[in-house]
């Protein structure tokens, strides 16, 4: 059993939910959800080794929880954003303060992308956003305000309009 959790590990997307799993503990979840949240990742590195790109951010776009569908507790606290491409399927992994949400989509709704660098101030640092758009009412979002969150981004963004043929 122990050649198999190594053998899983090595694979992009093992290495995808090793690297979630490590951020998710931050979140400090319920251990229910906790628990849960690592049974599904630890299934989707299994059904999906072969990932084609991927993306964690610990920034999270607040629209996500605009809606207050998710409680005041997730626009809140902590949160944590995965992204991940494999064959042709677009897989997003949203953690928050209680509970985790996942979404799979053809890349191919991905029908336009819209990036955004901002600088508040001119003392201040730039801000990045992304917005995917997809072809039903949905938008893919991506923020980051570091430099490295941005360039993780950006490659990311690279990589999806490559394999869309933007």
């Amino acid at each position: 059993m122990r050649t198999q959790n190594i053998e899983q590990i090595h694979t992009a997307g093992g290495e995808f939910v090793r690297k979630f799993t490590n951020l998710l503990m931050e979140l400090r979840l319920q251990t229910g959800i906790q628990r849960r949240s690592e049974t599904l990742l630890k299934e989707f590195a299994d059904a999906h080794p072969n990932l084609r790109a991927s993306y964690i951010s610990r920034e999270v776009d607040a629209t996500y929880f605009a809606d207050g569908t998710y409680g005041w507790e997730a626009a809140s606290r902590a949160q944590l954003q995965g992204l991940a491409i494999e064959g042709e399927n677009l897989f997003e992994f949203l953690a928050f303060s209680n509970g985790l949400r996942m979404h799979a989509t053809p890349l191919n709704t991905v029908v336009h992308v819209e990036e955004v660098w901002m600088e508040h101030a001119p003392d201040q640092p730039f801000n990045f956003r992304a917005c995917l758009f997809h072809s039903y009412p949905a938008t893919t979002m991506l923020c980051a305000s570091t430099g490295e969150g941005q360039n993780l981004a950006h490659d990311f963004l690279v990589r999806l309009k490559y394999l869309r043929g933007f």
